[in-house]
């Protein structure tokens, strides 16, 4: 074991990380940790560093797909409750990297915060949603953020101000940093009207997502100013089958899997698709799948 006594207890080896993504398929993680504590995390990242151990951090994996030779680093959970919290305080609220989005949205919601309430609906946690951005036609979460706390590499704990961060659609420049908390400057909105704008919004998206429990993965999103369902209609791949996967029909940009399939398959699809694609139409397809 590389890492020191103190943590060994910390870390598990040869992880299986299918149960953690949506799609249940994938490799094992080389080393596997779920720290209680930031100083746990911040000692353990430094150790890894020291070895030569590269590192990610895993949510709840609805963009995530492992190779299937697994991934030769270090992979880390933020489920403690260390890193879960999320506190009010005026109009900012204050959240860990580790609590999920949905968590957030209804606490800016039952606060009667507004500025988030669109993004109900939307998986995946806290820390996620911010390293990617999570986005939607009337806005995104990083025009919210008024800092973030990271831990650097070296185990270093460090704060970036809003000047320091960069926001796009579905991107950010956080993609690569241990992200463990941010607060978001929110505004004050009548609370029942609130709620069922968030209501509202939870049930345009999840009309828009297989059922939850199946295995499923976001491919593809909307271009923009276009119909994906449109584009995949054009290009001849809508409800596109092979084997195990298929390019759902109901939900646009949405892969199913049923039986075994294995993840190299689920990337060569992805690959198949946008390259069938942007021969007919021209048009990159984005994919927000993050590959491991």
């Amino acid at each position: 074991m590389v890492f020191t006594q103190s943590i060994q207890h910390l870390i598990r080896e040869d992880e299986p990380l299918s149960g953690f993504t949506w799609a249940r398929v994938g490799g094992a993680a080389k080393y596997f940790a779920e720290p209680g504590t930031q100083p746990e995390l911040a000692q353990i990242l430094s150790e890894a560093a020291a070895a030569g151990i590269p590192a990610r951090i895993v949510g709840e994996g609805a963009n995530i797909l492992v190779r299937d030779a697994g991934y030769d680093g270090l992979v880390i959970s933020l489920k403690a409750a260390e890193f879960s919290k999320v506190s009010i305080k005026d109009n900012v609220l204050t959240a860990g990297a580790g609590a999920s989005l949905s968590q957030v949205v209804s606490a800016s919601a039952g606060a009667g915060l507004a500025g988030i309430e669109y993004l109900a609906g939307i998986p995946g946690t806290f820390g996620g949603a911010l390293v990617c951005n999570a986005s939607v036609k009337n806005g995104d979460l990083g025009c919210r953020v008024t800092h973030v706390v990271a831990i650097e590499a070296d185990g270093k704990s460090i704060t970036l101000g809003s000047d320091q961060l960069r926001f796009g659609f579905q991107r950010s420049n956080l993609d690569g940093r241990f992200v463990i908390e941010a607060a978001l400057q929110l505004e004050t909105v009548d609370s029942a009207e609130l709620t069922r704008r968030m209501q509202s919004s939870w049930i345009v998206k999840r009309a828009a997502q297989p059922a939850s429990g199946q295995r499923a993965l976001q491919a593809f999103v909307e271009p923009d100013g276009m119909s994906l369902s449109d584009v995949l209609e054009q290009s001849g791949v809508q409800g596109l089958n092979e084997g195990e996967i298929s390019l759902s029909k109901q939900y646009p940009g949405y892969l199913v899997f049923s039986g075994e399939v294995k993840a190299d398959e689920i990337i060569k699809f992805v690959q198949r698709v946008t390259t069938k694609v942007e021969a007919a139409t021209g048009i990159r397809l984005h994919c927000p799948i993050k590959i491991w």
